[in-house]
């Protein structure tokens, strides 16, 4: 399984979000300069970011994106969810039938698809145990978000 690189840019976003003063918003277009990702393909994750509920959309001249909740409340499973659809992450083709045969009977459960199915279940409470607010805290420690900041006030 891999992660679409919409997921990882959705995160920066949110976090960059974060960091905007009360009552601003920020374009698209800086925040794809800025993490020098296509802008075009920014547009379309931060739109599922709106639709998911996680961004506001101010609309106008001097109108961009806003968080819509607070980091504490988004977490690495609701930017799963946003980005990479509400769908099964493993769904079985129903392959076991054919691999023992119409001659063995009607296919039981499949040790594959439990396998699968508890290995998805791990996946979901971990990446929901995850908070965007604890991943802005770690940063913070570990890094200097100055320059960060000093470039989120030249927005202006």
């Amino acid at each position: 399984m891999k992660l679409s690189s919409g997921w990882e840019q959705s995160v920066y976003v949110l976090l960059i979000l974060a960091r905007l003063p009360e009552n601003r918003t920020m374009s698209s277009i800086a925040l794809a300069n800025r993490l020098k990702v296509s802008p075009s393909y920014l547009k379309k994750i931060i739109k599922s970011l709106v639709d998911e509920g996680l961004l506001r959309s101010t609309p106008g001249k001097n109108g961009g994106f806003s968080l819509n909740k607070d980091l504490h409340d988004i977490s690495f499973y609701d930017v799963f969810l946003a980005i990479e659809g509400r769908g099964r992450i493993f769904q079985s083709q129903g392959l076991l039938q054919n691999f023992i045969g119409s001659e063995s009977g009607k296919a039981k459960r499949c040790a594959i698809t439990s396998a699968l199915d508890e290995i998805e279940n791990t996946l979901v409470r971990t990446l929901s145990n995850v908070s965007l607010a604890q991943v802005a805290d770690e940063t913070q420690i570990n890094y200097n978000l100055g320059y960060l900041d000093e470039w989120i006030d030249e927005m202006d």
